[in-house]
């Protein structure tokens, strides 16, 4: 079963005997809590342990994060950037580094993943995880009935925070797979590209209030931190650039809106 997973996220393995010598390159240990002790290992930090009373797919995603982000005990941000409609991306982040994407077609799946995500790196973890939310207000119903989940889910939550991003040419660019294989739907990358803007911080009290001012254009719907990295052939391919570094993990979130951000001013 995990190594259907790790075919199938480009996940590179070596099948290890019992008595086969343990690599000494820097790498990650999976093994079973039946086998953990036949290893007569002293240091465990950089093995990741299953057991049968184990969430599988809590673990699948810990051993995600080890390869893309490196092994930590505690992880300490998580971000979640959607791009909504009819097909809805879906692009996680952790600890400024791109960990996992989807695209869904119901926004219970999308809900159903953020919990999974929020429990896997939470539990056990004796400081609160930052939580961030950058939402594309494209399609404002969508949007605004996933800031009400996300409010009744994390209801007076600290270190939590929540962006209505302009998706103002968020779709134009096109990456359909990075140099693993890995293929992205337009819909993730879209996603991806609202993770590099800044947007409207709302909060529990004034999100209502944002919506409505939204809705009645109080708000500038179209010119709100559009990246002119956007707007011409060539920073679209600078863009591109980055995008391509964002999921390799070759760059940090925060360094590329930093990079991006530089280009506009």
């Amino acid at each position: 079963m995990l190594k259907n997973e790790l075919d199938k996220h480009y996940i590179e393995f070596q099948i290890l005997n019992l008595d086969a010598k343990i690599p000494t390159i820097s790498s990650i240990i999976l093994t079973t809590t039946d086998d953990i002790d036949k290893l007569k290992v002293g240091n465990h930090n950089n093995y990741l342990v299953y057991s049968k009373s184990h969430d599988f797919k809590k673990y699948l995603i810990k051993v995600i994060a080890a390869f893309r982000i490196g092994y930590k005990k505690y992880y300490s941000r998580l971000t979640f950037s959607i791009d909504p409609g009819k097909k809805i991306g879906l692009m996680i982040f952790l600890d400024e580094y791109y960990l996992n994407s989807y695209c869904c077609f119901e926004l219970s799946e999308i809900i159903t993943i953020i919990k999974q995500y929020f429990e896997t790196f939470q539990e056990d973890n004796q400081k609160m995880m930052f939580l961030d939310f950058k939402l594309g207000r494209g399609v404002l119903p969508i949007t605004f009935n996933l800031v009400n989940q996300i409010y009744n889910i994390f209801h007076n939550r600290k270190n939590l925070r929540v962006f209505l991003i302009d998706e103002f040419r968020s779709s134009k660019i096109r990456f359909s797979e990075d140099h693993t294989g890995r293929k992205f739907s337009k819909d993730e990358i879209s996603a991806l590209v609202l993770a590099f803007r800044i947007g409207i911080l709302v909060n529990i009290n004034n999100y209502k209030s944002i919506f409505e001012q939204i809705k009645s254009k109080k708000l500038n719907r179209g010119k709100l931190k559009a990246l002119k990295s956007e707007n011409d052939d060539d920073d679209l391919s600078h863009l591109k650039d980055v995008v391509e570094k964002v999921l390799n993990s070759d760059i940090a979130l925060n360094n590329a809106m930093k990079m991006l951000n530089n280009i506009e001013s």
